[in-house]
């Protein structure tokens, strides 16, 4: 057993958080909301999924998607504006 970070996610139904546990982060027993919640917390929030609200009974898990861009880069003067 050891130490473990803890993401409050709502339940897609009624609201109500569910404290789903991570262990992919520094473990530093801290409490973060889905909103705020680092990306190697977010990694392994599903652990223990699926989840069951204590309220309503609604299984749930949660879906992570990252997005990632690539763009150019202005590299001289004329581009950037500083001429």
């Amino acid at each position: 057993m050891g130490c473990y970070d803890t993401v409050l996610v709502p339940c897609p139904q009624c609201g109500e958080e569910y404290g789903a546990q991570s262990k992919s982060g520094p473990g530093a027993l801290a409490t973060y909301s889905l909103k705020n919640a680092p990306t190697e917390i977010l990694a392994n929030v599903n652990r223990h999924a699926p989840f069951t609200c204590s309220v309503c009974d609604c299984v749930f898990r949660v879906e992570l998607t990252v997005t990632a861009t690539v763009v150019r880069i202005p590299t001289n003067k004329y581009e950037t504006g500083e001429w």
